[in-house]
């Protein structure tokens, strides 16, 4: 890649804080890596780690230094991407950040086509909350953020591009599968799998039960769980209904272990959408993506039903994923 080694190790051990862990990433010995960082504090001629064993804390200076090493190695990645119409592909990186279902369950079916278009692209994906893909986005270790929760961020870009559905999940066995569909009322009759409080998939539910009359404090929630794979396992155990995305659910789990029970005055929708740092849009491809963001929010688009009902995209939204690369 086209850019200051020493700078790039900097950065590495600047995120892990910890030379052993650093030289790991960088496959290199961890003496290789303290050589670079001490050549690198020596061209300054200040520290930039307090060195303590292995770990490491950024000086003042250090953390100074950091974000304008992030946006070199951003502008590095846009400069290859830019020359990309003349053949160039060697170098090119792109860091995503993705809330934690898009990056389980969408980003997998998206990606080969980056892949197979772009043989050299590398792909860098980070998983987190919302609110962690978000400030590694305002700091510069991620292009751009897909994210599932609603935000509000004046220093960001935030556009819709695919909307997602919260559906209420029964073991095959219970008693309401036969049911075309549930009042929310219903729901305080059983005990309730939910993500922890605090998480977005919790609020929105909470929402809709809270329009249709029923009260969180009336709901048995005696189980917190912290992922959507556990909720559906607990599921499948019998040990009570849930709540989960649309895209988090098999074919073979709808077949032979759980139902899903739509819901009245349903369903529970929410978009998911992609974040950028707000800025000029530069000419070409960058472009075609606030255009896509525009026809997927307007509705003007060719919308092509997924199978499981309520789940929708627009043919453009996949096409979004082509111009990646170069944000």
């Amino acid at each position: 890649m086209i850019e200051n080694f020493k700078l790039h190790v900097f950065r590495v051990v600047a995120d892990t804080l910890n030379f052993s862990k650093a030289a790991e990433e960088l496959h290199l010995s961890q003496p290789a890596v303290t050589s670079q960082v001490r050549s690198l504090e020596e061209e300054f001629g200040i520290a930039l780690f307090d060195q303590v064993g292995r770990n490491a804390t950024l000086t003042p200076a250090g953390k100074t230094l950091l974000p304008y090493v992030r946006q070199i190695e951003t502008l590095t990645s846009d400069a290859i991407a830019a020359l990309a119409p003349y053949g160039v592909q060697e170098g090119v990186e792109l860091n995503i950040g993705a809330s934690h279902t898009i990056g389980v369950y969408l980003l997998p079916k998206l990606l080969p086509m980056l892949v197979r278009d772009w043989p050299k692209l590398r792909i860098h994906i980070a998983s987190g909350s919302t609110t962690e893909i978000l400030n590694a986005l305002a700091t510069h270790q991620v292009s751009i953020g897909l994210i599932e929760a609603p935000a509000h961020r004046p220093d960001l870009k935030i556009e819709p591009f695919m909307e997602d559905e919260l559906c209420l999940i029964l073991p095959l066995n219970h008693r309401w599968t036969k049911k075309e569909t549930l009042r929310a009322a219903e729901i305080v009759q059983e005990p309730i799998l939910l993500r922890e409080s605090g998480s977005g998939m919790r609020r929105f539910v909470e929402e809709y039960l809270e329009r249709n009359g029923v009260l969180r404090q009336q709901l048995q929630t005696n189980i917190d769980m912290n992922s959507r794979e556990a909720i559906i396992s607990a599921v499948e155990s019998g040990l009570g209904i849930g709540f989960v995305p649309v895209l988090s659910l098999e074919k073979e789990q709808l077949a032979e272990s759980i139902k899903i029970v739509p819901l009245e005055n349903g369903p529970i929708k929410r978009q998911l959408s992609f974040a950028l740092l707000r800025g000029p849009v530069r000419e070409g491809p960058l472009q075609a993506v606030d255009r896509t963001a525009a026809l997927c929010q307007s509705g003007d688009t060719k919308a092509g039903q997924r199978k499981r009902k309520g789940l929708r995209h627009s043919d453009l939204s996949i096409s979004l994923f082509t111009f990646l690369l170069f944000v």
